[in-house]
This record gives structure tokens, sequence and C-alpha cells, in this order.
């Protein structure tokens, strides 16, 4: 009997000592122990753009904010492949975010989302971003993304859409007449260039640069962001500044891999995104005149189009809105037109 005491006693004794003593430890939550939430960002522009260096910011931004629970990779250049490969990485995992043209993600999503890409939707950057960020059109991109399986957190500024040739300046629908102009693949690309009177070219980023300096295409339209980053200039000197589309740079991930987190971790990280991609725009815009004054200390010709010559394009693809009108319905097309700026 007394030995079996002694046996209860000692056992009391560690139980009450791992009582107490776990009182005194930290224990981890769920989310500790799965350790941080890994955001890979996949994009094509160059490490030295600003959409490359405010996506790095967001994970200082996520940091300062939730300390460890997010570790974000910046991934530029097309290190996890080129745009057809970010876009499907999004569904298979391998990559948690991209942004690149919004033709690019609406080639995989659907005709009613390609409306954002319409021809002098916004003719300016201060049209764009209040049609965008104060008239719902993030809202209405996000509606006709859904069944997609994508959502758009936010939208960086790429630039308002020029054009730069290795031939000649495009003053009117003559000048564009067979010129090869290379394209993001999708059919609202296509109607806009066959109607500015060019040759539309459809071709991955990644075959650009040696076709232009090749002369299998004679131009392509992008941003003055992009022609400065990639020197576009320097193979291709004739600018011509037509402002004929928007087209945004959507920050795009897995509807079903956000809609997955936490809401804390949801909430936080939105707000991160919203933060850099606001700061990326700002920045962005102030850049473009110095790109402009570069393009021409280098000896290439840059030239602005003349308001009658804006309003030919303008007048020369309104039957791509009839297209389009066909295409998506009169609903859809009246409710992104609604969010141009009266």
């Amino acid at each position: 009997m007394r030995r079996g005491k002694l046996l209860s006693i000692i056992l009391a004794m560690v139980l009450l000592i791992g009582l107490f003593g776990g009182c005194g430890a930290k224990t981890k939550t769920t989310a500790e122990a799965e350790g941080p939430i890994v955001i890979k960002i996949g994009h094509t522009d160059s490490s030295q753009r600003s959409t490359h260096k405010w996506s790095e910011a967001l994970g200082e931004y996520l940091e300062k904010e939730a300390p460890g629970r997010f570790k974000v990779e910046v991934y530029p250049d097309g290190q996890l492949g080129d745009t057809p490969d970010l876009v499907s990485g999004i569904k298979l995992g391998t990559v948690t975010m991209m942004f690149d043209l919004s033709s690019v993600i609406t080639s995989a999503a659907g005709p009613d989302s390609t409306c954002i890409d319409l021809p002098y939707l916004y003719p300016s950057f201060e049209d764009w971003e209040k049609g965008t960020f104060e008239n719902g059109g993030l809202e209405l991109f996000n509606e006709t993304l859904k069944d997609s399986g994508y959502y758009c957190i936010d939208m960086y500024y790429n630039g308002m859409r020029q054009v730069i040739s290795r031939d000649k300046i495009y003053h009117n629908q003559k000048d564009l007449k067979g010129q090869k102009i290379r394209i993001a693949q999708n059919d609202l690309n296509i109607e806009i260039w066959k109607a500015m009177g060019a040759n539309p070219t459809p071709m991955a980023w990644g075959e650009v640069v040696t076709s232009l300096s090749q002369g299998q295409i004679n131009a392509l339209d992008h941003s003055l962001g992009v022609f400065n980053d990639f020197n576009l200039h320097e193979i291709a000197p004739y600018i011509t500044l037509t402002n004929h589309a928007s087209s945004p740079f959507p920050i795009i991930c897995s509807r079903e891999w956000i809609e997955s987190l936490n809401p804390e971790d949801r909430q936080v990280l939105e707000a991160g995104v919203r933060e850099v991609a606001k700061n990326q725009r700002a920045e962005e815009y102030a850049k473009e005149q110095g790109y402009i004054e570069r393009f021409k200390k280098e000896g290439a010709q840059v030239y602005e189009l003349t308001p009658e010559e804006l309003a030919a394009f303008e007048e020369a693809v309104k039957p791509v809105y009839d297209y389009q009108r066909k295409l998506v319905g009169d609903e859809m097309l009246d409710k992104w037109l609604a969010t141009r700026p009266k």
C-alpha cells in the first residue's frame, strides 16, 4: 500500500508540473504552425519598372501590418513563364498573382470582360482612373471575371497605349494601311486595328523584340513605360501618341485561392495590394513625360496626334462598338459606357 501511495503522489506531482509548465509556454496558433502564406507574383515587365518595384513593396507592407504571416516573392522578366504560362499558372497554383495586359486576362475570361479594352473608352489617364476606381469599372470587371475563376484585386497603370514603329509616324488610316502591328491575342484587338487601317499580328511578348528588329512586324502598340524599359525606340524610332486605349495591368489571382484565406488575412492582403497599386499609378503617370524627353533626346521622333487626327481615329473605330454590342448585348455594353466620366 505504501509503495502504491508513493507512486500515486509522484504521478500527481508530474501532472501538476506539466499543467503549470504549460501555462507559461507560448502556444502556437494554427496559422503560425502552418507557416507564412507564400505569394508568388509573376510578370513579364522588366525588373526596373515601377510595377516590379511596387510589387516588391507589397512584401514590406504585409510584414509591417501582419508580421510573419506572408512571404512575397516577385519574379520579373518572364522568369515564371511568358504571359500565357502566367495566366494558366494562376489556375494551376504555380503562380499566386500576376499582372499583364488586360487583353491577356480577358482572352481567358470571355467576351464581357473584353469591353475594358474598347478603343477610346477612357481617352486619358484621368478618365481611366475615375472610371475604374470611382465609377465602378473595377467592380464591373470583376463581375465579368467571376465565372472564369479569376479575381482582380486592383490595377497598376501600364500607361495609355501608343504606337511605336520601325518605319514612320501614323497620322491616319492611310498611313497604317498594310502595316503589321503586333498585338496580344484578342478578338477585340484585331477588330480595333482593322478599323484603324492596319494588319493586326498576334504575337507573344517574348518574340516582340526579335521580330521588330528583323522587320517581321512594323510596329506594336503598348505603353511609353514599356517602350522605355525595353529600349524599343533604339530599333523603332517613330512614336505616335494615339491614346487609343487605357489598357491597364489588372492584378489577378485565383478567386478560389483568395476566398480560401481567413477574413483577416484577406483584408490585410487586399489593403496592401490597393496601397501599392495606388502608389505605382501615381509614379508611372509622373514618369511618362520623362520617357518622352528621353526618346527625343536619343533621336526618336515623338508625335502627338492633332485634335482633328484624333477625332478621325475615334470615328474610324465606331464600328468596333457595334461589333462589341452584338457580342455582349446592350445591357453589358451600356454598363461599361456608364463608367465613363461625364
